[in-house]
């Protein structure tokens, strides 16, 4: 016999349950999808998220990329101003 839950179907979350394991309210989980952060599906009037999904969130850099100072200017050199 098979099991009859397949290994090809994605576990699907609510949107309470996503802001819940995201630490954020739900309203934060819906600004996240209407941006584009969080892709999700609409069946009905609601919106599901599949866990693969609220992990690959999870593991995106926060913050801004680091951008390092140029100090080869001259103009901003303190050894050269007199």
């Amino acid at each position: 016999m098979t099991d009859s839950t397949s290994n090809n179907t994605p576990e699907l979350l609510s949107v309470a349950q996503t802001a819940k394991l995201l630490s954020v309210t739900r309203q934060r989980v819906h600004d996240l999808i209407k941006n584009g952060q969080i892709i999700a599906h609409k069946l009905g009037r609601y919106y599901y998220i599949e866990s693969a999904e609220v992990e690959r969130y999870q593991n995106q850099p926060t913050g801004k990329p680091y951008q390092p100072r140029s100090t080869t200017s001259q103009e901003n050199s303190i050894d050269n101003r007199q």
